[in-house]
């Protein structure tokens, strides 16, 4: 936007009636502002003519299930006009969108920046443990007698592209695919439900384990998981859930204990 004190040269003539002003601009004259970065859009999916529904509800569940798959960083600033440019649509369905990640909680914004993506304390994220490990469980051990046969091949076929991908992101995406399909398979939508609004805020923390603390313990339990399911043993999968669940939550806490929650990520601010 201009303003006059971007203007080097200003020529105001009255008309010869005097009634009014006459403003010449030279518009080679006019010093602007230095451009400001974009925030760069998240990784997100496609929107799909199969989804339906309003264009701002499609864009929520497509930023929602980026939050849950960890394609979100905590502390990411994330901008409307960004996100409308990488989906091809216009940015009122973004913000509007984005209004309501706010007002569910999985967003923040602040005067100055754009939406973020809130970093939890310590103590927020163990409550948000304690969540998961009763709800989780509670779905795995309804999973077990109900699962088929091609769903625990495709837990056990995620585990596997979680060792071998190089790509910490890709092994977010599979991490989550593999827990949602055990879930699903238990028939609880309610309770599913309550999983995936859970999973929308320790989605983006999962970061912290994954980029650099990713070990045996979490593969061991994955594995323990596929083997009880292939069993048909719910103890055994109910406890290497918890296992697993415990193990990361446990070194994401301790982690969160060194840093600060909250605020964005540095760099200049945007639109919102």
């Amino acid at each position: 936007m201009l303003s006059l004190s971007h203007v080097k040269k200003l020529d105001i003539r009255q008309d010869r009636k005097g009634d009014s002003a006459i403003i010449k601009l030279n518009v080679s004259d006019i010093k602007t502002r230095p451009g400001r970065a974009a925030i760069p859009a998240p990784e997100l999916d496609a929107l799909t003519f199969c989804d339906g529904g309003p264009i701002d509800k499609q864009v929520y569940n497509t930023i929602r299930r980026a939050m849950i798959s960890g394609a979100i960083q905590p502390g990411a600033r994330v901008s409307s006009r960004s996100i409308a440019a990488s989906l091809g649509v216009s940015t009122m369905p973004v913000r509007e969108a984005l209004k309501r990640l706010e007002s569910d909680g999985s967003l923040e914004s602040s005067m100055k920046s754009a939406y973020f993506v809130p970093r939890p304390s310590a103590a927020e994220y163990a409550e948000i443990l304690e969540i998961r490990l009763k709800l989780e469980v509670l779905l795995a051990r309804a999973a077990v007698p109900q699962i088929k046969v091609e769903d625990i091949d495709k837990i056990a076929w995620l585990q596997e592209r979680i060792v071998q991908s190089k790509n910490w992101r890709q092994v977010l995406n599979y991490n989550q695919q593999m827990h949602f399909s055990l879930y699903a398979a238990a028939n609880m939508p309610y309770v599913l439900a309550l999983v995936e609004n859970v999973w929308v805020r320790s989605g983006p923390v999962l970061h912290m384990i994954y980029e650099s603390h990713l070990g045996t313990s979490t593969l061991d339990s994955h594995y323990a998981i596929i083997e009880g399911l292939r069993r048909r043993d719910a103890d055994r999968v109910a406890a290497a859930i918890e296992a697993d669940l415990s193990d990361a939550g446990n070194v994401i806490i301790d982690l969160l204990e060194t840093v600060q929650p909250r605020g964005p990520g540095p760099g200049t601010p945007d639109d919102p």
